[in-house]
């Protein structure tokens, strides 16, 4: 009790009140995250549009990405335990970099809040269709329904949204265990050979992927391991200190990389065929099918669907807090930031919910699923360097705001994760560097706009400002 009644302390000390309710525990916060990680997801879906850039490289790029993952947790674990805020990456580097980072922040993190909830609704049908044949739906309308069964659950007691997530996972995990089983018994392609030696198909042969190709699929590599970040937004609902965050979001990161190798590696293993594996709309489960069977892969697809409507029922949960704090932060007009910063009776931000999942409805009927797959780890990755910068500027501007978790090795983990996002930026395609390129101007542009309705807001880091002195808006 003493630590909850000094994590609530802090937050008033940021000048924030406790209006979330304290009802999650660290298990509560881990499953959520892996819930919007959700690795089935990640394994049977993200993985395609990385596939289908770098081939076999998947599998280095996503070693590569995870080692990064790593990196990025032990910056969030310190960052989250100084400001136990629900406004997860944005609000950490609001408090510790200038503005213009802040609101491009913001705008690349909330923007994940609707751009992958789409993509993610998008591959329901995918699945859905596979697993019913003769089901003639329009992929659009079977993601509008799946937004709004996921919505109705979020606006809802955040408990509920805990345990129903917590069900869905175990569901994940006798799907990549059957994924794991199904290289484990027909392996057709040398794990050495597929890692050390990656091909792609050029459309009728495989080729070897040279090495621009290879930095090209970090990018999008960052979208299939992601989302361990979604503890933070948790912040204000867990039970305990700050020390917990950090331990909520360092766990999840773990078990989020090693739930996704694995699988991830074992699916390309058990490929019968390489060039009929890139071709197919779903590579992995594709390797289910030829080794164990329709059967099996009619598992797998019951699987993945349940996993997709998991992870966007954790995805709104997360993001909507996000929405939520910007409201209480008066980043907007008074006639939006009061409504967003509201709750509703069961204590939810339902009104920061809905922010998201009505754009990510109509988004759903335009864009095509791999090129908002892909975009998502380029806005991920924009997010993930502005955090490195964070974790290292907030060492040298605020050495005395408490760090009830400091991050062993420091600097070295910042200073790999600017390096490695950095050029998983430079190195990403032309299209998703211009389409990056326009919401830093429109972020840069609501920066200056907002000085007309809240004068000198976010002018100043936390370290130039006295403790407590930030407006909230009630």
């Amino acid at each position: 009790m003493t630590s909850e009644v000094e994590t609530s302390s802090r937050l008033e000390e940021l000048g924030y009140a406790q209006g979330l309710r304290r009802r999650l525990k660290v298990w509560h916060v881990v499953g959520l995250s892996l819930a919007d990680v959700s690795p089935t997801m990640a394994v049977l879906l993200l993985t395609a549009g990385v596939f289908a850039i770098g081939g076999t490289f998947a599998i280095g790029a996503n070693l590569l990405v995870a080692f990064a993952v790593m990196m990025i947790a032990l910056c969030l674990a310190e960052l989250g335990s100084m400001y136990p805020v629900a406004g997860g990456m944005y609000t950490l580097v609001r408090e510790i970099l200038p503005a213009p980072f802040a609101w491009v922040t913001m705008l690349n993190y909330l923007l994940q809040g609707i751009v992958i909830p789409a993509s993610i609704a998008l591959g329901i049908g995918v699945f859905l269709k596979d697993l019913i044949p003769g089901l003639h739906v329009a992929d659009t309308i079977i993601a509008l329904v799946a937004l709004a069964i996921v919505t109705a659950v979020a606006v809802t007691r955040v408990e509920i949204g805990a345990w129903a997530t917590l069900v869905m996972i175990v569901v994940e995990l006798v799907v990549l265990s059957t994924v794991t089983v199904a290289a484990l018994a027909h392996p057709h392609q040398n794990l050495i050979d597929v890692t050390f030696h990656p091909v792609l198909s050029n459309g009728k042969a495989l080729a070897t992927v040279a090495v621009g190709v290879m930095l090209t699929t970090l990018a999008p590599a960052f979208n299939v391991i992601n989302g361990y970040d979604a503890t933070l937004g948790f912040s204000e609902e867990l039970i305990g200190g700050e020390q917990k965050i950090a331990r909520a979001v360092l766990w999840a990161a773990f078990l989020a990389s090693v739930l996704i190798l694995i699988p991830l590696i074992s699916a390309v293993v058990a490929a019968p065929d390489l060039n009929a594996f890139f071709a197919d709309p779903a590579p992995v489960v594709y390797s289910v099918r030829e080794s164990l069977g329709s059967g099996a892969s009619k598992v797998v697809d019951v699987g993945v669907i349940v996993a997709l409507m998991n992870a966007n029922l954790a995805l709104i949960m997360y993001f909507g807090r996000g929405v939520y704090t910007t409201g209480r932060d008066g980043l907007w007009p008074a006639a939006i930031s009061r409504p967003l910063a509201s709750l509703n009776r069961f204590h939810v931000p339902a009104a920061g919910v809905l922010t998201l999942v009505i754009p990510a409805a109509v988004l759903v009927f335009w864009s095509q699923l791999n090129w908002l797959i892909i975009f998502s780890g380029t806005i991920i990755a924009a997010v993930y360097f502005c955090i490195g910068l964070a974790a290292i500027w907030a060492r040298i501007t605020q050495p005395d705001v408490p760090r009830p978790f400091r991050m062993p090795l420091w600097p070295v983990p910042p200073v790999i994760v600017v390096a490695f996002t950095g050029l998983a930026l430079v190195k990403q395609e032309t299209q998703y560097l211009v389409g990056e390129l326009v919401l830093i101007g429109v972020a840069l542009a609501l920066w200056l706009l907002s000085r007309l309705w809240t004068p000198g807001a976010m002018e100043e880091t936390v370290a130039a400002e006295p403790v407590g002195m930030r407006a909230v808006v009630k």
